[in-house]
């Protein structure tokens, strides 16, 4: 079990968990007060669905890392990708995304002080010195943009103060974990102060390579922030930079993929049906107590991540209202020594076959601006924003892929074309895939991203219970592709000659008769625009009770795939409607929110996996109509002077009112690839691995003991 940092020097947590605070009163009950609508408002008077955790509640539950307030809100769920657990997928109502390459765009937005955070890449935020995160349910993008089609997550970091303080803690545990904290703040006269935030996180692996010696599941991560921020009399600024660099392998996130011992196309398991091997296999050895994990020799495993972060946030009080400016720069470099599929026999420890196909060596760069400048101000009756925000973003992958080069051929009555002989041919094997099972393939990707929107959104007071809020923005996308690849023989290293047929000005099918192929370039560029709204009623029924309903439409941009014909996919719309409540009874000392929502998304973007000309890919289409309905509640009770208990529950579900999908097949023999479609309309979710999970659960009770020195010992159940 992992023991984790605490507060106050060094204290142990096993389960329950135990918490020091040094506050006077328990802060488990106090109402957090948000921006969800670029203002201050306390959450509870919000008619939005919204999680909100202030600071001293994140430290008295002992939540460190992001993934951590799954727990504390209903439908959501947080998955590392692969063995580089600082990518986020995260998933909200349904719905998200697994696939985290450079052309597309995580569903879920993440957001640190105002700023968007367009990859997946570094999206594990360490929650080190925040005053508060929020947790925003439904379609979000009147205020906040493009990909919140479900939601968005804000963390929001403690602003430098006037006081001299700070604290440092030590915590650790089993395997190796360490986790080290620090925060200092230091006034610089009387208009100027700074603050310095520090983490440090290691574990050893719990997994031993016996071919490398390397260790999975090991964590190696650091945080730093300096944030310098100027009061004057109308005028603040917050300068803040943030580093995070991380160096770790960890273990996969799901058991998924098939072991080919016998050749044929997998059943019952569409999403990734491209595999060879039977589903009942892959089954079993999911299911296994002691199951084999597979057999990787690459020396370059591990990942590494380095993001570097520089932010501007201004605001003027103009007397008609506040002018707030918010720039960012972001650069990320990621980097994965182990990325792909591995086509060899995944659940037999007796068999000596390795993978046929490893992809390695996935460096990313990523360059990112953007600038939000709005005007927000209040009259008698009426509250309202009126903004502009421009995004530019410039991604480059690329992407080596070694094959066969070092690995043993499986078995004959395993892979009975790996061993057939053309004329003028090494063998089909180094063709099976195309030019992927031949030599070596080196494929890079060069992605610009811009976006531009204005923004409107008020708040108009009818009476004294009831008020409307009417919102809308105009967003339009901009997105370029550039694809290259360079193919090279296996034997001699030269590069590969042969034809490509160049349609739409990208590498196509290549021609079987020559079996080889020499390196491209293509290009494509897509335009998307749309405008989207939000209209909310309000009414307090009683003093300690508001209910609400709402409309609002929610947009994420569309993208394009990386497989061989670049194909686009286009932007998801969706269009929710919500009824809820937000009550505060006994006293004030209980706390009951529920909602209900229905969602009718348009071009839902599923990631499916499939073979397209002999390449296996993971590929983005689109499910012409989709809806998602469910339930979400959330209770929180002062049971007694010492007593709290939360509870959060949520429930999804999900269907294809309209899907036809086409699934691939090939033929490594003949070189062709059929195409059978399927109509999937009026079915559950299930196609993909992008649907969430169906309810989460959680409930907690936390005890709160008061020292005679004033601290606060809290434990949870």
């Amino acid at each position: 079990m992992k023991l984790k940092a605490l507060f106050l020097g060094i204290s142990l947590i096993t389960i329950p968990s135990f918490t020091f605070s040094a506050e006077e009163e328990s802060s488990i009950f106090d109402e957090v007060v948000v921006t969800a609508r670029k203002r201050e408002e306390t959450s509870q008077s919000v008619p939005i669905p919204i999680t909100a955790l202030g600071g001293d509640q994140l430290e008295a539950r002992n939540i460190t890392e992001i993934q951590d307030i799954t727990k504390l809100t209903p439908n959501l769920s947080f998955e590392a990708q692969g063995i580089n657990s600082t990518v986020t997928s995260v998933f909200l109502r349904g719905i998200g995304q697994t696939n985290w390459s450079e052309t597309q765009d995580p569903k879920i937005g993440i957001y640190i002080d105002g700023v968007y955070l367009s990859r997946a890449q570094g999206g594990m935020v360490d929650l080190i010195d925040v005053e508060r995160i929020e947790v925003l349910r439904g379609p979000q993008g009147t205020l906040f943009g493009r990909n919140t089609t479900a939601g968005l997550i804000h963390i929001i970091t403690k602003d430098p103060t006037e006081a001299l303080e700070g604290f440092a803690n030590v915590g650790v545990g089993t395997e190796g974990h360490v986790v080290m904290r620090g925060v200092l703040n230091v006034p610089m006269g009387d208009k100027l102060s700074a603050r310095f935030a520090v983490m440090s996180k290691e574990t050893d692996g719990f997994i031993k390579n016996q071919i490398t010696g390397k260790d999975q599941g090991n964590e190696d991560s650091q945080s730093f922030r300096a944030s310098f921020k100027y009061t004057g009399d109308a005028y603040k600024a917050r300068l803040t930079f943030d580093h995070f660099e991380s160096d770790e392998l960890a273990t996969l996130s799901s058991c998924r993929f098939i072991a080919p011992e016998n050749g044929a196309v997998a059943t019952g398991f569409p999403a990734v049906a491209f595999l060879a091997g039977t589903y009942d296999t892959m089954r079993k050895n999911c299911q296994e107590t002691s199951r084999y994990l597979g057999r990787d020799n690459n020396p370059n495993q591990g990942a590494t991540t380095d993001t570097d972060s520089f932010t501007l946030t201004q605001s003027l009080d103009l007397g008609i209202g506040t002018l707030t400016m918010i720039s960012n720069h972001r650069e990320i470099e990621n980097y994965n020594g182990t990325w792909g599929w591995g086509m060899g026999s995944g659940n037999s420890p007796t068999t000596t076959t390795t993978n046929l196909l490893d992809v390695i060596n996935y460096e990313q760069e990523f360059d990112v601006d953007s600038h939000e400048i709005r005007l927000s101000g209040d009259t008698d009756n009426l509250s309202w924003t009126i903004g502009a925000y421009t995004f530019e973003e410039d991604n480059y992958g690329i992407t080596d892929v070694p094959v066969l080069g070092g690995f043993t051929p499986p078995a004959p009555t395993a892979w009975p074309m790996f061993y057939m002989v053309i004329p003028g041919v090494l063998n089909v094997a180094q063709t099976v895939m195309g030019t992927q099972m031949f030599g070596s393939r080196t494929q890079y990707n060069i992605v610009t991203n811009s976006n531009d929107a204005f923004f409107a959104e008020g708040t108009y007071v009818i009476n004294d219970k009831t008020d409307i809020t009417v919102g809308v923005r105009r967003t339009e996308d901009d997105r370029k592709y550039t694809r290259g690849q360079y193919l090279y023989a296996g034997d001699n290293g030269n590069n590969v000659k042969g034809p490509f047929d160049p349609g739409n000005n990208c590498p196509g099918n290549i021609d079987p008769t020559t079996m080889m192929a020499k390196s491209e370039t293509c290009y494509k560029e897509v335009d998307y625009s749309e405008t989207t709204s939000r209209v909310i009623v309000s009414h307090a029924t009683t003093e300690n009770v508001m209910t609400y309903a709402s409309y609002s439409k929610g947009y994420s941009s569309g993208g394009f795939n990386q497989a061989i014909d670049m194909k686009a996919f286009l932007p998801e719309v969706s269009d929710n409607y919500e009824v809820g409540f937000k009550g505060t009874f006994r006293d004030g000392t209980m706390r009951l929110n529920g909602t209900y929502f229905h969602n009718i998304y348009e071009n839902q973007q599923i990631t499916v996996g499939r073979v397209i000309d002999g390449q296996p890919t993971a590929d983005i289409i689109n499910a012409e109509e989709a809806k998602i309905q469910g339930l979400e509640l959330e209770l929180l009770a002062q049971l007694s002077d010492s007593w709290a208990m939360t509870m959060t529950y949520g429930l999804m579900d999900g269907m294809y009112n309209s899907f036809t999908v086409d699934d691939y097949s090939y033929d490594p023999t003949t070189f062709v690839t059929s195409i059978t479609t399927r109509d999937l309309s009026d079915t559950p979710f299930g196609y993909s691995g992008d649907n969430g999970k169906s309810h989460t659960f959680d409930m907690s009770f936390i005890h709160t003991q008061s020292l005679s020195s004033g601290a606060n010992v809290v434990s949870q159940l």
